[in-house]
């Protein structure tokens, strides 16, 4: 899961591109992990992050015309390839899905 992933975002509005990032603090991968997803909406971190194996989930804080909102990261990864979705806590908003590749 560490790495960057050059993503595909599907939005109700087109698709568009974004990068998401994890690493971990400390020596010898042993420390807790962090993240940042770059999109056209600014370069933001993620929180509460949890690596499952191959799953993970984050949370990330999102803002949008004028306002910020919270919002639940969910992907898995297969060897170099990333997919999932994002899903705003924001009424009527649709689960939005992701598809990517981390680069070699």
């Amino acid at each position: 899961m560490d790495g960057t992933w050059t993503l595909e975002v599907a939005t109700p509005f087109g698709k568009h591109p974004a990068t998401l990032s994890f690493e971990r603090d400390g020596e010898a991968n042993e420390g807790a992990r962090r993240g940042h997803i770059k999109s056209r909406l600014g370069n933001v971190p993620l929180t509460d992050i949890k690596d499952h194996g191959d799953s993970f989930s984050a949370i990330v804080a999102l803002t949008l015309q004028g306002g910020t909102y919270e919002a639940t990261i969910e992907g898995q990864t297969e060897g170099d390839e990333i997919s999932g979705t994002i899903n705003v806590k924001f009424p009527l908003a649709p689960k939005i899905k992701f598809t990517g590749t981390r680069p070699n």
